[in-house]
């Protein structure tokens, strides 16, 4: 038996070692080659187009792919944003596939990477970004694309169709990108980063094989606690499809109070609106319709037509944009069936302005509106309201007050009222003690009656126009002017008369706070007493002039009609009125001869009713009210 010696097995084995070191270096440099050739045509490829891929780092093999960190995409020519920024992606050979297809076939792979899109708008950020795409000849089939932005993560799947090599033959057009539509949907799906999320989930496809775009997407999406363009939602739900044409989308949105059913569409993306329709439902069930556009390139949402039943000031709670403006003072008891058109809302401005071209009340409202620390209550309200440049305007606005009727037409930005058209009928006296102090029990059967035009101010000075006043089924002693005349000819007039019911009218016009009274008119079953003079407002100070003339048969003494028989002069303080009688007039004078004496001196007038009976307009409607600096 015979061995091999240990030298002869050396040579033996060493000759495909050595083969194999051979085939190895070859093979390595062959690899080397074709990663380099590969880098090549990729350069050259891209800088047929006139762009230019750089990296901070990068790792290119024939078995481990290509790892390119902080990588950038940007044209060669120019001084230009980059068209692409991706903090870290993977590019890998999967050489089973390939043998197989003939053709090379690799798979792309980014893993909650930064991505930055640009076009000559500006920059898309995406972060994260995850992609698993597998790429092949006319085809990328992406298992995975996630973008995010704030609030907002898309989680898609789908396909891209591409050109054939021999399709493209060389394709050498300039690479320009125009990110409008995903910039669109972003910005239409623009969820409140600080909130909860909201993730949409779908499938997508893409054609790139002719020069237009074509794409379409399947899209649904979800979030819980999120805030969409500054509204609180407690749920969201969104499914519809998007494309290059634009969108159909179903909203379901749960509010803080209340909720919504939104049917939203887009015809293309460039300077285009978007479209909303659907209702509007209120904590208690009730329902609206509308219709409505937003323009984003404005910021402007126009609410074309709105209609039914819901309570919209609730609903406007939600919107704090909306509830910052809402009137602190105002709560709605019953909210009307309204029809309004035309709301727009302009968010390019700050603070945001809104215009309201009308409102119509088809249905009884019932309000509580605080007045000076006092509810008051304001039943059965119809009529139509309209609002531009801060700007109320009233027109035929009718309801119940004080168990009394109120009718108003006016313009009204806040604190005045112009070109206002008054009517309170039938108002009780007593009512008003909230606002005007204690009211004697006598004057609970009174009724006031008020008619003005002009304007009407918090400050007299700033109130011009006129009207007229009626004080019915009053006491004579609470009847300015009545009551004095009683006192000043106390044997003329018997006290029996002083028992009876009166009334009076004034007619009054208001110019830089100062009324003029023409005339004053109070009546009971014995005299008749009509006035003259003014009422400074700002001076709180009255002076004036009266006559007296007897009714029918007084007493002992007979005499015509409406005769007349005394003058009085008016004047004083509001809280401290004088009425001072000049003597009787003509054949009245045989009256005071023996026994009708006149009392000497001057009575004081009842100052606390004249005040309330010839400033009780202007009290109503908020005049003298606390002023601020400057009004």
């Amino acid at each position: 038996m015979s061995t091999v010696s240990a030298p002869s097995l050396a040579r033996r084995l060493c000759v495909p070692l050595i083969a194999l070191a051979v085939v190895a270096t070859v093979l390595w440099l062959g690899c080397e080659w074709l990663v380099r050739r590969a880098q090549v045509q990729v350069k050259e490829s891209l800088a047929a187009r006139g762009l230019l891929l750089t990296s901070k780092s990068e790792s290119w093999s024939l078995w481990g792919g290509v790892t390119l960190q902080d990588a950038v995409l940007s044209q060669v020519s120019g001084n230009r944003p980059p068209l692409l920024q991706i903090s870290a992606l993977h590019v890998e050979v999967e050489w089973g596939q390939s043998w197989e297809h003939r053709s090379a076939i690799t798979r792309w792979l980014a893993e909650d990477a930064v991505l930055t899109l640009q076009d000559e708008v500006g920059a898309v950020t995406l972060n994260p970004f995850t992609l698993d795409s597998v790429v092949r000849e006319g085809q990328v089939d992406v298992a995975r694309l996630r973008l995010g932005q704030g609030a907002l993560t898309v989680d898609v799947k789908g396909e891209v169709l591409t050109s054939t090599t021999s399709e493209q033959g060389g394709d050498k057009t300039p690479f320009s990108p125009d990110w409008q539509s995903l910039r669109s949907v972003f910005r239409t799906l623009s969820f409140n980063p600080e909130a909860g999320p909201f993730q949409i989930t779908g499938v997508f496809a893409v054609d790139l094989r002719n020069s237009a775009v074509i794409w379409n997407a399947d899209l649904q999406g979800t979030g819980q606690h999120v805030e969409w363009r500054g509204v609180p939602l407690k749920n969201a739900m969104v499914e519809g499809q998007v494309s290059q044409g634009g969108l159909r989308l179903t909203g379901d949105f749960q509010f803080t109070q209340g909720s919504a059913l939104i049917e939203m569409s887009r015809e293309g993306w460039s300077q285009t609106p978007l479209n909303l329709s659907g209702t509007l439902t209120d904590s208690a069930n009730r329902s609206d319709e509308f219709e409505a556009a937003y323009l984003g390139s404005q910021r402007t949402l126009t609410i074309a037509r709105l209609s039914g039943p819901a309570d919209l000031l609730e609903l406007a709670q939600n919107y704090p944009l909306l509830a910052a403006q809402l009137p602190s003072a105002l709560t709605v008891k019953t909210f009307p069936d309204i029809l309004a058109k035309d709301f727009v809302l302009d968010l390019s401005q700050e603070p945001p302005v809104w215009t309201l071209a009308s409102a119509q009340l088809r249905t009884p409202a019932s309000i509580v509106v605080t007045v000076r620390d006092q509810p008051l209550t304001m039943d059965g309200i119809t009529g139509q309201v309209s609002r531009k440049k801060d700007l109320w305007h009233f027109n035929d606005l009718k309801g119940k007050l004080l168990d009394g009727r109120f009718k108003l037409d006016a313009n009204y930005d806040g604190r005045i009222l112009t070109d206002a058209q008054v009517s309170l009928q039938s108002l009780r006296l007593a009512r008003l003690t909230p606002w005007l102090g204690k009211i004697n029990d006598s004057l609970e059967d009174s009724d006031l009656s008020l008619n003005y035009q002009g304007t009407i101010c918090n400050n007299p000075v700033r109130s011009t126009g006129g009207g007229s006043l009626i004080l019915t089924n009053a006491p004579v002693v609470h009847i300015p002017l009545l009551e004095q005349t009683y006192a000043l000819f106390p044997k003329l007039l018997p006290d029996r008369g002083r028992a009876g019911a009166g009334q009076f009218q004034v007619t009054f016009s208001m110019n830089k706070g100062v009324a003029t009274i023409d005339p004053f008119k109070g009546r009971s079953e014995a005299i008749t007493v009509t006035a003259t003079g003014t009422v400074d407002l700002v001076n709180q100070y009255v002076q004036g002039r009266a006559r007296a003339n007897l009714r029918g048969i007084v007493g002992r003494i007979t005499l015509p009609l409406s005769h007349v028989f005394t003058d009085m002069e008016i004047s004083g303080p509001l809280d401290d009125i004088r009425v001072s009688p000049e003597g009787p007039i003509g054949g009245a004078k045989g009256l005071f001869q023996g026994t009708a004496k006149v009392a000497k001196g001057s009575v004081k007038l009842s100052g606390n009713v004249l005040k309330e009976g010839l400033t009780l307009p202007f009290e109503a409607l908020g005049m003298f009210g606390e002023q601020k600096a400057g009004e």
